[in-house]
């Protein structure tokens, strides 16, 4: 049984959740920097094959009034990138994930300025939760 990897793609850094192998409960994983696509595909291609990953589920961010932004673009140009790993990949509406994510930390009792890479990990968890709870 394989794993799902999602992936909340940033300008600066990556954050990634894992689910378990029975795509029950999800857990952030890692934060990776972004040092240009090339490098990205390499680590996340070592994930995928260490975590026995079967699906990719890779955030989608749409402008507020779902137009295609910037941001969207990159992450369309990501997606292609990641279709050649030969695993499939999934985009998934990331609407307000940061937003949770920040909620989540700020509720721990933590400020978000100096765990920046824990609101990317927990970015990529909350995608991966939404997108399980879609399929279920």
């Amino acid at each position: 049984m394989g794993r799902y990897l999602a992936v909340d793609f940033g300008d600066v850094r990556i954050g990634l959740a894992l689910s378990d192998p029975l795509k029950i409960i999800s857990s952030s994983y890692k934060t990776l920097k972004n040092t240009g696509l090339e490098n990205i595909l390499s680590e996340l291609k070592e994930i995928i094959v260490n975590e026995e990953v079967e699906l990719i589920v890779l955030g989608h961010p749409l402008g507020l009034d779902g137009d295609k932004t910037r941001k969207t673009l990159q992450v369309e140009q990501f997606y292609e990138k990641l279709k050649g790993t030969g695993i499939p990949v999934k985009l998934y509406d990331e609407s307000f994930s940061t937003v949770r994510a920040h909620r989540i930390i700020h509720d721990m009792g933590k400020k978000t300025g100096k765990n920046k890479e824990m609101v990317d990990m927990l970015a990529a968890q909350v995608i991966l939760e939404d997108y399980m709870r879609s399929v279920q």
